[in-house]
């Protein structure tokens, strides 16, 4: 009597058991796959907005892969704050990436289109006065990166880096 009354426990406990389970396999199991594909369209939000190449992490292109050309003491206007026209002097320096396809396109371009990626620089400095540029330094260069890019049409320029020599009022 012992013996059966133990194998139908066991037999009890088993049937509870693979309920469970089947509760589990069909409702939890499904609802965790809708998660994990929502959190994965995040991540490719994200990274789609880090790929555009503006505010993107250079660091895996070597340097040796790395291009610069600096356009050294250009006086641009700033945003005036009251009264005061506030001047600066500014060295530009932008930097290609050799191994990038548009590379042998965009590289000898740079010197020619001189002027207008300097007059660039000076429409996006001219919205910030001179406080202004020292607490937005990452901002701003991230917005001259965007418009070089722009004016060359390819992501082979990686980065624009100002810096503002003196900036007068």
């Amino acid at each position: 009597m012992k013996k059966n009354m133990l194998a139908i426990v066991i037999l009890a406990a088993t049937l509870i058991n693979l309920t469970l389970s089947a509760v589990l396999i069909f409702t939890v199991i499904p609802k965790a796959k809708r998660t994990d594909a929502l959190i994965e369209k995040i991540v490719a939000a994200v990274e789609l907005e880090t790929e555009s190449g503006i505010g993107k992490d250079y660091g895996e292109i070597a340097l040796v892969d790395q291009d610069e050309y600096t356009f050294k003491d250009k006086n641009m206007n700033l945003k005036a704050t009251g009264d005061n026209v506030s001047i600066a002097q500014v060295s530009i320096t932008i930097t290609l990436n050799k191994k990038h396809d548009d590379y042998a396109a965009v590289q000898p371009l740079i010197a020619s289109k001189e002027n207008k990626i300097v007059a660039e620089v000076s429409k996006v400095l001219s919205g910030y006065t001179s406080a202004e540029v020292a607490l937005y330094t990452e901002d701003i260069n991230k917005d001259v990166l965007k418009k070089i890019q722009e004016i060359f049409q390819s992501e082979c320029v990686i980065e624009a880096t100002l810096n503002v020599l003196a900036a007068t009022n």
